[in-house]
């Protein structure tokens, strides 16, 4: 076992174990217990390392975390965008749709209002052949009559 350890923080000013915790610092190995340290182990805004990290090593881990910090964050917004042009899109078939329907009922209104009046065309038409037949009848009735006298 080391004789110090390295904390790092990957949210500086963090409290943990009675301590704001700045980016990087390095303690004496006896200042947290084991179960401390397994927490610290355990949680994903901390790095423990056995022994003193150099600046460098401390640093680069820290901009490490902040680039894929700024890389997730890219990407959220990039899908926050696709979210919202989809959205968008969404609202406009909708509204596309809604102006279809609207069309629709009247169109069919229309279709029923001109069946009605095609179903009263056709009932006049059978009125007038059954007129225009007792018409030719009682004409060859009075054909066949008029020409016996």
């Amino acid at each position: 076992m080391a004789d110090k350890i390295t904390i790092i923080c990957r949210n500086p000013g963090m409290r943990r174990a009675g301590i704001k915790h700045p980016a990087s610092a390095t303690y004496p190995a006896t200042k947290f217990s084991k179960t401390e340290l397994d927490a610290f182990r355990d949680d994903p805004a901390f790095e423990v390392i056995d022994g003193e990290a150099p600046d460098a090593t401390t640093t680069a881990a820290l901009a490490a975390a902040q680039a894929e910090i700024r890389e997730k964050s890219t990407a959220l917004d990039k899908a926050l965008d696709e979210l919202r042009d989809k959205s968008a899109t969404l609202e406009a078939v909708r509204d596309e749709l809604k102006d279809a329907l609207a069309g629709n009922d009247a169109l069919q209104s229309d279709v029923a209002k001109r069946d009605a009046e095609i179903e009263g065309l056709r009932k006049q038409v059978a009125d007038l052949e059954t007129e225009n037949k007792a018409l030719k009848d009682a004409a060859e009735k009075s054909a066949k009559t008029t020409a016996r006298k």
